[in-house]
């Protein structure tokens, strides 16, 4: 459906409408109706915990 929200329980980018939900839309690997829109700084955040770590260890290891 939409490829800017992700599912709260397993991250994953692909939903259904459930007819028998009255077309609420569901995960359709997990079945969950939760889920958030997916946003650039949530990649942004993770570079930044990954590069942090790197750096981290180089301090360490000099």
């Amino acid at each position: 459906m939409s490829v800017n929200r992700v599912c709260l329980n397993c991250g994953s980018s692909s939903f259904v409408s459930d007819r028998s939900l009255g077309g609420k839309i569901v995960c359709s690997k997990c079945g969950s109706s939760s889920f958030k829109k997916k946003s650039s700084s949530f990649l942004k955040s993770k570079k930044l915990v990954f590069i942090a770590i790197v750096i981290t260890i180089l301090i360490i290891v000099i």
